[in-house]
């Protein structure tokens, strides 16, 4: 199957708007998923620019728009693990807490 850069960029932007609804919806198994995917398409357009010479303008175009893309969406990223490391100390501070719950009524 050939590849064409209009088809790759689609591809791009919908994994991206992709990705942003999964991490807003708590989805990370997904959002995982999806990184990959979009490592997997950032290696095609890399290949592209390869085969293809006469179209490395366009491929350098796009390539800036994506660097934009992935800046937006490491924002997007650092935002979501801040909240799982919150929620997975509250997990570890409630744990604890019923540890030393469960200590101290088998005392009485």
């Amino acid at each position: 199957m050939s590849i064409t850069l209009s088809s790759l960029d689609e591809a791009l932007t919908e994994n991206a708007h992709l990705m942003e609804t999964l991490l807003q919806q708590q989805q990370y198994d997904n959002a995982l998923l999806c990184m990959d995917d979009r490592l997997d398409l950032v290696a095609r357009l890399v290949q592209l620019a390869k085969d293809e010479p006469a179209q490395q303008q366009d491929i350098a175009t796009l390539a800036t728009v994506l660097t934009i893309q992935e800046a937006s969406m490491s924002v997007l990223a650092t935002s979501h693990h801040q909240t799982i490391f919150k929620q997975l100390t509250l997990v570890g501070r409630a744990n604890k807490a019923g540890r030393a719950y469960r200590v101290n009524s088998k005392e009485f």
